[in-house]
């Protein structure tokens, strides 16, 4: 039975000592995992195992115990949040945690996938309070990943295609190749302006282009709709005949802070259309060079209808 976060709010309240009782919880799984309370109403994840856990560093969010214990030299290995603003999503991340280690086919890989799930969550922790992406974040992220899956099917380079991504890395523009940058906009379909975040999202030497694609969020069986998370298991799917790309996929997902998790899966959106615009010295753009030396930083808008002149798809 898979492990819901709603599943595990309920069976920590239903602990009457809140000081330091656990339950054992999920006993089809590789591991032997509980829930309780470390100190007095602090949440914690328990796992037991006869193999020894190697050393974990807590971090700023996540205070991280293993130890061994006298009475049976089994293995314990506890999570535990630091932060209180973040308590809303550490039944997600236990659960999270859980499912991801359930395949496993024996303990020491169980483990393993423990250990690295909470590495990953603890970067993400670090980034973002919540855990979770913000609502912009993710129809950003599905734009960008709806424009890299045609860039692959045009291509046919997986690689190649990939290495291009550097909207992960935070760069001015989410995609440079050899022959072309592209900036890529996720808006609504009523949406009349396009917003440009920085002096430098459209300041590049060689021409380029904006890209805008429409997107919103739907009722789940809305006809042609999609989940953020089932765009990122498609191009896993196509990335998969190359280990390297997959490789970097998954870390400039990270990068981005996207992890699998059901919540992704949850809501659907529908693309209801693209347009690029040429980007070039005649392009209506704010850069460093067209504003006084004083302004150290701008936002502006655009207005869609009047870049007609420079549509080029």
């Amino acid at each position: 039975m898979r492990i819901t976060p709603e599943l595990l709010e309920k069976q920590w309240n239903s602990i009457k000592y809140k000081d330091g009782g656990f339950l054992q919880i999920d006993t089809q799984h590789p591991l032997e995992w509980h829930i309780g309370y470390q100190s007095v109403s602090q949440q914690a994840l328990l796992l037991v195992a006869d193999t020894e856990i190697g050393s974990i560093e807590s971090s700023k969010s996540m205070i991280v115990s293993y130890r061994k214990r006298e009475s049976d030299n089994k293995w314990t290995l506890s999570f535990e949040l630091v932060r209180n603003e973040q308590q809303s999503v550490f039944a997600i991340l236990c659960c999270d945690i859980i499912e991801h280690s359930r395949p496993a086919a024996n303990e020491k890989d169980a483990l393993m996938l423990v250990i690295n799930r909470y590495n990953q969550w603890s970067k993400l922790l670090e980034s973002q309070r919540s855990g979770l992406m913000s609502e912009q974040s993710r129809k950003g992220l599905l734009g960008e990943l709806l424009f890299l899956e045609k860039r692959i099917v045009d291509t046919k380079q997986l690689l190649e295609s990939v290495q291009g991504w550097s909207g992960a890395e935070s760069t001015d523009q989410d995609f440079m190749y050899s022959e072309n940058w592209y900036e890529i906009k996720s808006i609504g379909a009523s949406s009349v302006v396009v917003t440009i975040s920085s002096l430098e999202q459209l300041d590049c030497t060689d021409q380029g282009n904006l890209v805008i694609m429409r997107i919103d969020k739907v009722a789940p069986k809305r006809s042609g709709a999609v989940s953020l998370f089932e765009v990122v298991q498609r191009l896993k799917d196509v990335l998969s005949a190359d280990a390297s790309a997959t490789d970097l996929f998954q870390a400039k997902l990270m990068s981005y802070g996207y992890i699998d998790l059901h919540e992704y899966a949850e809501q659907k959106y529908v693309h209801t259309g693209t347009r690029l615009y040429r980007v070039d010295e005649s392009f209506p753009k704010l850069i460093k060079k067209s504003v006084p030396y004083q302004v150290a930083s701008a936002n502006y808008e655009l207005d869609i209808a009047a870049l007609e002149n420079w549509v080029k798809g």
